[in-house]
């Protein structure tokens, strides 16, 4: 699971949340988005074989879509399962923080994304 800034805290609840199911996940907390970390990202990808990337940014045109496309181009052959990419809904992000919490990606959806990439999980719950 790649992602960064305040994500992170969510990813790592999805991790958790893994493991209790069997599932090692791997989190990469990108401190950069230029520079992108590119080996970190790829030794991860040689051991997991997967790549998950949660952003609160827009799904078109985000940095995820950057981080998948990147990687795709350096690591395809070792991917076993088409990359996946959760990302903040198709909205204007609100101020109120009740609102916001429910335009970001939650833990629930992360854990359902890495098992549908580990084919554990082929329908939405």
């Amino acid at each position: 699971i790649v992602t960064y800034s305040r994500m992170l805290d969510l990813c790592l609840r999805a991790a958790t949340q893994l493991a209790q199911k069997g599932i090692e996940a791997e989190v990469i907390d990108l401190r950069s988005l230029r520079p992108i970390d590119w080996d970190t990202c790829k030794q991860s990808l040689d051991k997991t074989h997967r790549l998950l990337v949660v952003e609160e940014d827009s799904r078109f045109a985000g940095a995820g879509a950057e981080i998948v496309a990147g990687l795709t181009e350096r690591c395809f052959f070792e991917l076993d399962a088409a990359p996946d990419r959760i990302a903040a809904r198709e909205m204007p992000i609100p101020f109120n923080a009740t609102l916001e919490a429910a335009s970001i990606p939650r833990p629930s959806e992360i854990v359902e994304a890495a098992e549908k990439l580990c084919g554990i999980r082929t329908e939405p719950a």
